[in-house]
């Protein structure tokens, strides 16, 4: 009786543990995509996209490679415009834009990094809780040319909506590049229930009396 006892209380524990680190984004809009100003709208069904097709958009493209799961998101993006994208006027953009919600009360953290060879670039992250910003980043607070990391963390709360958006832009300057890439990660932020430290302290009290048993 008492190792049947055990087993139970064992499984109800580790079931309730199991469930109170469970927490998932509720995905609202997706609006990924990447752009051409004069060749069109590629979305990311198209992962990648030389725009090296008509004579007059020569050496300009955009690059994204992302995914959105239960409780995380991860990116890459890319955008450049060359020697001809200047003659011809060609420029390009690569953009992640997802809306979302949590199930749950959640603790995230986010982290990353924007890359240009220039200061002028038009590149930026930002991250907002009902049309507020929370977090910011962008060419004007790079320290230096090439990676530029970033973090921050915090809660995301039931019932609030968050946008996050990554975007780069290359326009008709000579060899312009800009990438980033980004990974966000989410954890139930409840506390574990009650209940589990008082299966644990009646898992604990049986084992004693099974030792004195013996």
């Amino acid at each position: 009786m008492i190792k049947i006892a055990t087993k139970n209380i064992v499984g109800v524990s580790l079931l309730c543990a199991m469930s109170s680190v469970s927490a998932d984004i509720v995905y609202q809009s997706d609006d990924r995509y990447i752009d051409h100003g004069i060749g069109g709208t590629f979305t990311p069904t198209t992962p990648y996209a030389d725009f090296d097709v008509e004579w007059w958009a020569f050496e300009a493209g955009a690059f994204q490679n992302s995914s959105m799961n239960a409780n995380s998101m991860s990116g890459s993006g890319w955008t450049y415009a060359g020697f001809d994208a200047f003659d011809y006027g060609a420029d390009a953009t690569s953009v992640f834009s997802v809306s979302f919600g949590v199930d749950e009360l959640s603790d995230f953290s986010f982290s990353g990094y924007l890359d240009t060879g220039f200061y002028g670039g038009e590149m930026y992250v930002t991250l907002t809780e009902n049309g507020t910003e929370i977090f910011t980043f962008d060419n004007y607070d790079f320290t230096s040319t090439g990676i530029n990391p970033f973090y921050f963390d915090g809660q995301f709360l039931v019932g609030n909506e968050y946008q996050l958006i990554l975007s780069s832009y290359a326009d008709n300057t000579d060899y312009y590049n800009e990438r980033w890439s980004f990974e966000l990660n989410t954890v139930s932020a409840v506390p574990v229930p009650a209940a589990i430290w008082l299966f644990g302290s009646g898992l604990l009290t049986l084992i004693g009396f099974s030792r004195r048993k013996i």
